[in-house]
């Protein structure tokens, strides 16, 4: 049900979908069961996309993580913004074929998915790797997410970290998939 309020067209809180964007690094298209994969069970995933939609002609925005969530939090090309490579660039500056300096971080100016749902009424939530800024001001709390748990690192139990502050700590022993779906 939409309605004209002062920020333009919106959907009344009662009729406004619950979004869940699942982004994950290194994943093939053919990684779960909905996608056609018969050998490897992902029974959560597929309950997902058979209640909520699924995009089946996409690709991802870039070849590394940082400028893929670059194009996806800023609905733009990343070399726009100019993350065209992981933050904290290029792992081998002095090779043969120089690639351009990377933006370190993204602009604080640049309007994000989460900024765009917010003005529509939305509350939102990051939680997972960032990889668009290291600095404290450049975090998802600073790029319109109300709650946000920036956690980096490998999914081995005491190997990943927890990078905001006031977000709980895992529990010994548990594996970083399951801290962060906890969250």
């Amino acid at each position: 049900m939409f309605f004209v309020g002062s920020t333009g067209l919106q959907l009344r809180a009662a009729d406004r979908p619950n979004i869940i964007l699942i982004f994950i690094d290194d994943m093939g298209w053919k990684d779960v069961a909905c996608y056609g994969n018969d050998f490897i069970d992902t029974p959560h995933i597929d309950q997902l996309a058979t209640d909520g939609m699924r995009f089946t002609d996409s690709y991802a925005a870039g070849a590394a993580c940082s400028p893929t969530r670059c194009a996806v939090q800023s609905g733009q090309n990343q070399a726009r913004i100019g993350i065209t490579a992981h933050i904290p660039g290029h792992w081998r500056p002095f090779e043969r074929v120089i690639t351009p300096l990377t933006t370190m971080a993204l602009p604080l100016d640049t309007v994000t998915v989460a900024e765009a749902l917010k003005a529509s009424g939305y509350s939102t939530g990051y939680v997972g790797n960032w990889h668009l800024g290291n600095g404290p001001r450049f975090q998802p709390d600073h790029q319109g997410y109300d709650f946000s748990a920036v956690i980096s690192g490998p999914h081995l139990p005491g190997r990943y970290r927890v990078q905001s502050p006031g977000v709980q700590k895992p529990r010994p022993g548990q594996y970083r998939t399951e801290f962060e779906a906890d969250l």
